[in-house]
């Protein structure tokens, strides 16, 4: 039951995160919002409540300074030689 709760609650945190870089990138509305839409339905996939999925919408509309952003890293490595 616990190791349940736990994968839960990382999934939860995770999805949250993707609620809030969504928010911040095209604001709050789903219909308008095709990442948030897609966050949303991530969710509803993880059995998310509606409740926490709002209450990551709202948190990421007020005065949290947690900012959160897609990085894409390139690495480069040496080839092997035949």
């Amino acid at each position: 039951m616990f190791a349940r709760w736990d994968r839960m609650a990382k999934q939860f945190t995770r999805i949250g995160k993707e609620i809030a870089m969504a928010v911040k990138q095209g604001g709050p509305d789903p219909d308008n919002n095709p990442a948030l839409r897609r966050c949303i339905l991530n969710a509803k996939g993880v059995n998310m409540p509606k409740d926490r999925v709002d209450a990551a919408i709202k948190r990421a509309l007020g005065k949290d300074k947690t900012d959160y952003e897609e990085v894409v890293y390139e690495g480069y490595a040496p080839t092997a030689l035949p």
